[in-house]
C-alpha cells in the first residue's frame, strides 16, 4: 500500500514505515486513557457497592487500556474497536437515562423522555436556537427530578451517574474538548495509519444506522413542528416583531436591557440554590462563594499572565496579603478593629503596593527567570506570615527595643495559630454573615449574604478589568505579550507598564483576600500556599488566556466542579467517590497537559489568540469574523468588505 506522510512529524515508535500518527489518534488515547483510570480507581468502591459490578468495571477498564495502547502503535487489530468505542459512548447515554427514568413515576418519564427526543431532533436539524433552549430546559429538568427524588431512587440513580460519567469522558470529552469525531476514523490517513486498504465493515455500518437515525430525528421533528406551526403561527409573527423591535432599540437601550435581566438573574439564583439545599443536604452556597472568590483572583492573575504576559507563579501570596490586612486591622487582640468597608480598600492597597515591591526590581527578567523569582516571593510571604509573631527589634549594642520586650516579642500575625477572629462587615447596623436577615417575607441567609457581597466584589472587579482591556494601557500590556522588544522600539516602556500590571493584578488579589479572611473568620498561612498559586493558574490557562469572559465562564466552571461537584456531590452519591476527590491533582494536571497540547489557546479563547494559535489551519481566516477591522489588520487577516461597503 503507498505509504502516506502530509508533514515532517516524528515517526510513529514501533513500526519500520514512515506513516504519521493522526492526531485524532492521540486524542482518542488520552480520553480512553482517562476513562481506564477512573473505571480502575473506582473498582474497590464499587466492590463494596455492588460486588460484581465492580468487577465488570475493572475488567472494563483494562480492555481500555489495553486497546488505548494497540491504538497508539497503531494494531490493525485495534482499529474497529475506536468504532466500538464510539458507540459505546452514546449506548452509556442511553443507559443514563433509562436508570434515571427508572425512579420517576410514568407520567413524570414519558415528559422528560418527550423533551429530551425532542432536543436530539433540534440538534439533527441543526436548529441552534431551539437545541440550545431544549437542551437547558433537559437541564433543569433533571436537577430538580434529582433534588426531588427519594432515598432510594437516589441509590439506583447512582448507577445512572456512573453511566452518565462515562458518557461525558468518552463522547462528551473527546468531541467537545478534543475535537474527535466519527468522520475521522474514515479519513485516509486513518486507515493508512493501521495499515488498512479499505473501511471496515463496522465503520460502513455504524455510518449507515448514524445517517439514517439523524434523518429520522430530523423528519420526526419537523413533522411535529409543521403539526404545530398553524397554532403558533401567531406567537411566531409576535416573536419576529419582538425581535424587530429589540433591533430597532438604541443599544444603550438594549444593552440596559440585558443588563436588567442578568441582574434578576443573579438574585434570583441564590434562592433556588437555597431550594436546592433543602432538599440534597448539600452546602452549595457556602462552596460556591468560595469558588466565586477564586473566580475573581482569576480575574486578577488574567491580566498579569493574560494581558501582559508575564508567568507569575506566587500570585497567592499577595491573595495572603490581603487576607493578613484584614486580619491585622480587625484582629480584637491588636485592639484596631477598623471597619470593614476601610480595610477592604486598604487591602487592596496594600497588595498593590507589595506588587510593585516585588515588581520593581524584577521585572527586568524575562519568561523562566521571572516565575522563578514569582515562585520564591510566593514561599516567602507564607514563611513571613508564620514567623511574625514574636517580633523583637532592638539598637544594636544596647538593651533599648524598638519592638517587643527582651522576654516577649510583638505578635502581628499570631503565627501558625492563624488570626481567629477577623472583623465582618456592618450593613445598616446588621453584621453580615452572622444571623438572617428578614425582608418581608424573604429571609436572606449568612450564606447569601455573602454571595450578594462577593457578586458585589466581582463586579467591581469584571468592570475594572473590561475597562482596562480596551485602554491605552491594556493595549500596552498586549504589545509587551506579543513582543517586548517591539513594543519597547514603539515607545511603550516595558518597565512601568508591566509594574503597572503586577500592581493592579495584586490590588484585585487583595480585594478577594479581604473577604475571604471575613467570610472564613479563621485565617492561616497553610491557607495560602504554593498550590493555591498553581489552581488559579490552571483557571486562567484552561479558560483561555487574555479573555475576560472566557476566563470568568471557564473559571467558575472549573471552581465549581472542583468545589461543588468533588466535594461533595460525588462523595456523597457515587459510592466511593471520594477516590476522585483525592486524585483531583491528577485530574487537573492531566487536563492541563491535554489543553496545552490539543489546544493551546483554552477552551474558550477570544477570536484574536485562536486566530493566531491555529493560522496554518484551512478555515483560520473565518475565526476573524467577530473582530473589529483593526485587531483583524494587526493579527494578519486578509481585509475584507462587508455588506454595507464599509471597512
Amino acid at each position: 500500500m503507498e505509504q502516506i506522510q502530509r508533514n515532517p512529524s516524528p515517526k510513529t515508535p514501533g513500526r519500520s514505515t514512515a506513516i504519521v500518527r493522526p492526531e485524532q489518534i492521540t486524542n482518542w488515547v488520552l480520553v480512553s486513557g482517562l476513562e481506564a483510570f477512573i473505571l480502575i480507581a473506582l473498582t474497590p468502591a464499587l466492590l463494596n457497592q455492588w460486588g460484581g459490578l465492580g468487577w465488570a468495571a475493572f475488567a472494563l477498564g483494562a480492555v481500555m487500556a489495553v486497546f488505548a495502547y494497540g491504538w497508539y502503535m497503531g494494531k490493525a487489530g485495534a482499529y474497529p474497536m475506536l468504532a466500538i468505542f464510539y458507540v459505546f459512548s452514546f449506548v452509556s447515554l442511553l443507559g443514563a437515562v433509562l436508570a434515571f427514568l427508572s425512579t420517576q413515576p410514568i407520567v413524570t418519564a414519558l415528559i422528560f423522555l418527550a423533551l429530551a427526543y425532542l432536543t436530539a431532533g433540534a440538534f439533527a436539524r441543526k436548529e441552534r436556537g431551539a437545541s440550545i433552549f431544549l437542551a437547558i430546559v433537559l437541564v433543569i429538568g433533571f436537577v430538580v427530578l434529582f433534588a426531588s427524588a427519594s432515598e432510594g431512587a437516589r441509590d439506583r440513580l447512582n448507577l445512572m451517574l456512573l453511566f452518565f460519567a462515562l458518557y461525558v469522558l468518552t463522547s462528551g470529552a473527546a468531541t467537545f474538548i478534543f475535537g474527535v469525531r466519527f468522520s475521522d476514523l474514515r479519513r485516509p490517513d486513518m486507515l493508512a495509519f493501521y495499515g488498512l486498504d479499505k473501511e471496515p465493515v463496522i465503520l460502513t455500518a455504524v455510518e449507515a444506522l448514524n445517517v439514517r437515525l439523524t434523518a429520522f430525528l430530523s423528519a420526526s421533528y419537523g413533522l411535529m413542528t409543521g403539526l404545530l406551526r398553524p397554532i403558533g403561527r401567531g406567537s411566531a409573527a409576535t416573536g419576529r416583531a419582538w425581535r424587530g423591535a429589540l433591533a430597532g432599540l438604541p443599544r444603550p437601550a438594549l444593552k440596559g436591557t440585558q443588563i436588567v435581566l442578568l441582574v434578576l438573574g443573579l438574585l434570583v439564583f441564590p434562592l433556588a440554590i437555597r431550594q436546592l439545599e433543602m432538599a440534597t443536604n448539600l452546602s452549595l452556597l457556602i462552596t460556591m462563594n468560595v469558588g466565586l472568590l477564586f473566580v475573581v483572583l482569576a480575574l486578577g492573575l488574567n491580566i498579569v499572565v493574560g494581558f501582559a504576559g508575564l508567568l507569575d507563579l506566587g500570585y497567592a501570596a499577595f491573595f495572603a496579603i490581603g487576607a493578613y490586612t484584614m486580619g491585622i486591622f480587625t484582629w480584637p487582640n491588636l485592639g484596631l478593629e477598623w471597619s470593614f468597608w476601610v480595610v477592604i480598600w486598604l487591602s487592596a492597597l496594600v497588595a498593590g503596593i507589595f506588587g510593585m515591591i516585588i515588581g520593581a526590581p524584577t521585572l527586568r527578567l524575562r519568561g523562566d527567570y521571572l516565575a522563578i523569582v514569582t515562585l520564591a516571593f510566593g514561599e516567602i510571604v507564607p514563611r513571613a506570615i508564620r514567623e511574625m509573631w514574636d517580633i523583637k527589634l532592638k539598637i544594636p549594642f544596647t538593651d533599648i527595643y524598638l519592638i517587643g520586650s527582651k522576654l516577649d516579642g510583638f505578635n502581628l500575625t499570631n503565627g501558625p495559630q492563624g488570626m481567629n477572629p477577623v472583623g465582618r462587615p456592618m450593613f445598616f447596623g446588621t453584621e453580615i454573615g452572622v444571623d438572617p436577615i428578614q425582608l418581608g417575607a424573604l429571609t436572606i441567609s449568612p450564606p447569601m449574604q455573602w454571595y450578594f457581597l462577593i457578586l458585589m466584589v466581582g463586579g467591581i472587579v469584571l468592570f475594572a478589568a473590561l475597562r482596562l482591556e480596551r485602554s491605552r494601557l491594556g493595549r500596552a500590556w498586549m504589545a509587551i505579550r506579543e513582543d517586548e522588544t517591539a513594543a519597547d522600539a514603539m515607545g511603550v516602556d516595558p518597565v512601568r507598564t508591566k509594574l503597572l500590571a503586577f500592581a493592579l493584578g495584586a490590588s484585585f488579589s487583595g480585594f478577594a483576600g479581604s473577604i475571604y479572611a471575613a467570610m472564613i473568620q479563621a485565617i492561616f498561612p497553610e491557607l495560602f500556599s504554593f498550590l493555591v498559586s498553581i489552581f488559579l493558574l490552571i483557571l486562567v490557562i484552561v479558560s483561555g488566556m487574555g479573555n475576560i469572559w472566557g476566563v470568568l465562564v471557564g473559571g467558575l466552571m472549573i471552581s465549581l466542579f472542583d468545589r461543588v461537584v468533588l466535594a461533595q456531590i460525588v462523595p456523597q452519591f457515587v459510592p466511593g467517590g471520594d477516590v476522585l476527590q483525592k486524585w483531583r491533582w491528577v485530574m487537573y494536571a492531566a487536563g492541563l497537559i491535554a489543553v496545552m497540547v490539543l489546544r493551546p489557546e483554552g477552551l474558550f479563547p477570544s477570536a484574536a489568540r485562536r486566530a493566531e494559535l491555529h493560522v496554518d489551519d484551512e478555515d483560520w481566516d473565518a475565526d476573524f469574523d467577530d473582530l473589529d477591522p483593526e485587531t483583524a489588520t494587526v493579527v494578519g487577516a486578509e481585509t475584507a468588505v462587508d455588506k454595507g461597503g464599509n471597512w
